[in-house]
């Protein structure tokens, strides 16, 4: 076999045969969240389309960013991919301001296809005796009590925004608790270690069936069907930034286009599947399937957006 041999960030020789060899998946979150999950399954799939081994590598830390930006430095062969979500791609650099970037979410990778967008929705502890968002808001506005402690996976993530978008909104008293993860911040709220936190809908279900968690707010503007009592963001006035989250797979931008072509055609096909639609339809989840141009333009307006609440987040607390 031939070895596909280049230097970081240069494409591979075109006459060279891909998949050649196995390709590493690279998730930079904890095992057993919903990107996690998500990604599993792709790689499961692609796996069986390009008769390679396709093996996730979970490189957690900095809300993302460690794992993204090995992607990045990446051999541009088609041997390393990503798949990530909004907060590790977009949120986790916007968060940064003027410091240092680790990378650029535009123009260090080639979008493969953002797959499925998920709803974020604020839980409370069954133990807190919250019920409604009402109660959350008396709860969070009385002064005479500790501030409510709200669990968060990282600077940049849906959960950290929210604490600040609803803090400022309804002038709250929250204390942040922070996680490397979903999983391991939903584990800590089920188990009633932190009082209140935003998380995916499909991550919460099953404590939400156990009744350990509540429903208290759905981050975004419509409600869910599974969850069709529960009063949205936008309802409350809140609609800016859109902070519905999407997982999809990227390569690093120099890969060749036919090797791009094919991870597309590829990924459209698993968004479709079977197996992809049995974990990620419904709870809380909509298949979509943006790619290429279309997908590099919602990066770039999200990122915009999400500079401009972080720029807006720091006059507020100056």
């Amino acid at each position: 076999m031939a070895a596909i041999g280049c230097a970081a960030g240069t494409p591979a020789r075109a006459e060279e045969a891909w998949p050649a060899r196995p390709i590493k998946l690279v998730v930079p979150w904890p095992a057993g969240g919903p990107t996690d999950i998500f990604g599993r399954v792709v790689a499961r799939e692609l796996a069986a389309r390009l008769g390679v081994p396709v093996v996730v590598d979970n490189r957690a830390g900095a809300t993302g960013t460690i794992g993204v930006q090995h992607v990045a430095r990446s051999q541009a062969d088609g041997t390393t991919l990503l798949f990530a979500n909004t907060t590790a791609v977009i949120g986790s650099i916007a968060a940064l301001g003027e410091a240092p970037k680790p990378f650029d979410p535009v123009a260090d990778f080639a979008p493969l296809g953002l797959l499925v967008e998920t709803a974020v929705v604020l839980w409370a502890h069954q133990s807190t005796g919250l019920a409604s968002f009402e109660q959350f808001l008396a709860r969070a506005r009385d002064r005479a009590q500790p501030p409510v402690p709200f669990g968060t996976t990282g600077s940049g993530a849906v959960s950290e925004l929210a604490v600040e978008q609803l803090g400022r909104h309804f002038g709250l008293n929250l204390l942040k608790v922070p996680y490397r993860g979903t999983a391991p911040q939903v584990a800590d709220l089920a188990a009633g270690h932190v009082q209140v936190g935003a998380a995916d809908y499909p991550v919460a279900e099953g404590h939400v069936q156990s009744g350990r968690l509540r429903p208290l707010l759905v981050i975004g503007k419509e409600r869910l069907p599974e969850l069709p009592d529960t009063p949205t963001s936008a309802e409350y006035g809140i609609t800016e930034p859109d902070f519905t989250i999407w997982n999809g797979a990227f390569a690093p931008a120099a890969t060749p286009a036919p090797i791009l072509a094919r991870l597309r055609q590829e990924l459209q096909q698993i968004g479709r599947g079977d197996a992809f639609r049995a974990v990620a339809e419904g709870k809380g989840n909509r298949l979509i399937f943006q790619a290429g141009a279309e997908a590099t333009a919602r990066l770039q307006a999200e990122l915009a957006g999400r500079r401009a609440f972080d720029r807006e987040a720091s006059a507020h607390q100056g």
